[in-house]
């Protein structure tokens, strides 16, 4: 998860002959500290209608989509304008904020943005509970899944096709997740092979990691699950993190696999490819979707490669 897409990292122990695959969203590696924006933005959209817009407010779209958060904002402070009207404005201005934030969006992050574009082009809501069933699966099952719950009058392929005509502008923009840098290096200046298992295809994997190429070069391989012919199934099914194992020079057991996800796709397809899973979830993740990793953290930062025998920071 460099970036909060799944990436598959193997590594080979320095002191033993072990071999373990890690799941790094290597396109989502990066802390999205976008909420200060959104807040600011919308706050900024209130005041000009004289209304205060306040932490609860905010509380309650935290992790909402478009014109679904819009239309909280709309109804809770009696704005005289609709739903769609309010999409648009905080639209234009997160244009205007967004191109000096640091970091950027992650790919979990740009590919909602996309998505919620699209759905609202139909009159249509993308929703966190739809966010979550998509998160982690191959392009064409999130293309799927966005058709058949949102009753798209469009076809799956046509989905995936109005996507990549907007993913550059997005998916360029990505940047890598606290703590996700230094661990990369770490383990390839430590010998440890690491590679990655993304369910992208290999066109967006290209655009996201553009600007990360020589923290890509650290990779031993990388595994595209949405191009990939030998990925038959997206996650949750185990097929990426399997495919990508078996790719080593010496490939590992699954039990000498470890993944890093921040998806439960993710955590349940590495589960059931036998291995281990650390995960770093979104903060809006409910509890028990997180309850099959067999660690959790709310950042790359704290994680401490000796409790899994690797050379420590």
């Amino acid at each position: 998860m460099l970036t909060r897409q799944a990436g598959v990292i193997a590594i080979k122990l320095g002191h033993s002959d072990e071999l373990m695959a890690w799941e790094l969203d290597v396109v989502s590696v990066l802390d999205l500290n976008t909420e200060k924006l959104y807040f600011q933005v919308n706050k900024e959209i209130c005041e000009g209608f004289s209304r205060e817009y306040d932490s609860d407010l905010r509380e309650r779209v935290m992790g909402m989509f478009g014109i679904e958060a819009a239309g909280i904002h709309v109804e809770a402070l009696g704005l005289p304008l609709s739903a769609s009207e309010y999409h648009a404005a905080a639209k234009q201005r997160y244009r205007d904020v967004f191109p000096s934030a640091r970091p950027m969006p992650d790919s979990e992050g740009a590919y909602g943005l996309m998505f919620e574009e699209i759905a609202a082009n139909y009159g249509k809501v993308f929703s966190w509970d739809l966010k979550l069933k998509i998160m982690g699966t191959t392009e064409m099952d999130s293309a799927r899944l966005m058709v058949q719950e949102l009753d798209l009058p469009i076809s799956a392929e046509e989905f995936t096709e109005a996507v990549r005509k907007i993913h550059h502008s997005f998916l360029s923009k990505c940047s890598l997740m606290p703590g996700a840098e230094r661990l990369v290096k770490h383990l390839h200046d430590n010998g440890v092979p690491i590679a990655m298992a993304t369910s992208s295809s290999a066109e967006s994997m290209g655009i996201k990691m553009s600007a990360h190429q020589e923290l890509l070069s650290r990779f031993s391989h990388v595994v595209t699950g949405s191009s990939d012919p030998e990925v038959k199934r997206g996650k949750p099914q185990p097929d990426i993190f399997l495919v990508c194992a078996s790719r080593f020079s010496d490939p590992p057991q699954p039990e000498k696999c470890l993944v890093f996800e921040d998806a439960p796709n993710g955590v349940l397809a590495g589960r059931a490819a036998g291995m281990q899973v650390v995960m770093v979830p979104d903060h809006m993740i409910p509890p028990e979707k997180t309850e099959a990793a067999t660690l959790v953290l709310s950042s790359l930062e704290q994680f401490k490669p000796e409790l899994f025998g690797l050379p420590p920071f």
